[in-house]
């Protein structure tokens, strides 16, 4: 069994931190950015928990043979509606199997995931239910029953806190690996189960709105797109300025601009921390022209001037 917990003041090491979970993220929200993660991982089995103070665009790719499921535990009220931001804040969210998964998180986000690998699910689920759940290339919420949440996050913290105060000796490390993962199984197949027999209510998440901000993230990620204007975008993607304005607050609880904007600045600070090109040069990369501005909204973002980030 492995165990890590580590904190982050940085956005990009904290999303560089999960070993084989592939995933890139973007700080949305100014100020200076607080991570917490807790992960543990056994044979068939990985549980993770995520705590950020920010608001972060998490786009990530779901680990190949892995059927995994977010566990809210504090999800801040936002201007988002849960079906456009892909995530539940009061159920659960199945995430989709080796699919692309991209979601925007309030200020304030605490969540835990369940990875459990398909083969040994395979084996305890009814066919009708193991086949529905590879088969998802889009995340799914599961609307729970009253106190099931609440019971459901209090027994998850309970085991993560009590393997946390377990010596493991060579004697007994791998019966308490064993009884964790039959632990972590078995709350999976609860979920699993009462969806199987209509006793949740389950439904696709994501939309047109979250589509149309997934499309303007992609272009102004790209070579193309990294100058773009908001007049620029809609004109190369074909989408009206009012869809786009109405699409960004659905999906994000902000405006194409100010979001447009952060993704920007984030990619010039990851090019800071392993780019040695002068930083006008990486500001000018990603359509900052005028050094003082981009200075000015660097650092009201991060919290920190460029020349500070390069020096981490």
């Amino acid at each position: 069994m492995f165990s890590q917990s580590a904190v982050f003041d940085d956005v990009y090491q904290h999303a560089h931190s999960l070993q084989d979970w592939p995933q890139e993220y973007d700080q949305l929200s100014s100020g200076k950015f607080e991570g917490f993660l807790e992960d543990i991982q056994m044979d068939a089995v990985r549980v993770f928990r995520e705590r950020m103070k920010q608001s972060v665009v998490q786009d990530t790719h779901t680990p190949m043979g892995k059927i995994s499921m977010m566990i809210p535990h504090h999800v801040e009220p936002s201007d988002a509606s849960e079906q456009a931001r892909q995530i539940m804040a009061s159920g659960i969210t199945l995430l989709p199997y080796e699919s692309d998964f991209s979601f925007v998180g309030p200020e304030e986000l605490d969540y835990s995931i369940i990875s459990i690998d398909h083969e040994r699910l395979a084996e305890l689920l009814s066919h009708e239910t193991y086949t529905r759940l590879i088969g998802f290339k889009k995340s799914y919420g599961i609307k729970t029953a009253p106190g099931f949440l609440v019971n459901l996050r209090q027994q998850l913290s309970e085991l993560i806190e009590s393997l946390k105060t377990v010596t493991q000796t060579a004697d007994n490390a791998e019966l308490i690996s064993k009884a964790t993962e039959d632990k972590l199984i078995q709350l999976a197949l609860t979920i699993y189960e009462a969806d199987d027999t209509g006793r949740n209510q389950l439904k696709r998440l994501g939309n047109q709105h979250n589509y149309i901000v997934q499309r303007c993230h992609d272009y102004v990620a790209s070579s193309e797109g990294s100058c773009a204007s908001i007049v620029d975008i809609c004109k190369a993607l074909n989408i009206p300025h009012r869809t786009l304005n109405y699409s960004f607050h659905k999906a994000t609880g902000t405006s194409p601009m100010q979001y447009l904007r952060a993704v920007k600045l984030n990619a010039a600070r990851r090019e800071l921390t392993k780019s040695y090109l002068p930083v006008t040069d990486i500001a000018a990369n990603y359509g900052f022209f005028h050094m003082g501005y981009f200075s000015q909204e660097y650092r009201r973002l991060f919290g920190e001037t460029p020349s500070m980030t390069r020096k981490r």
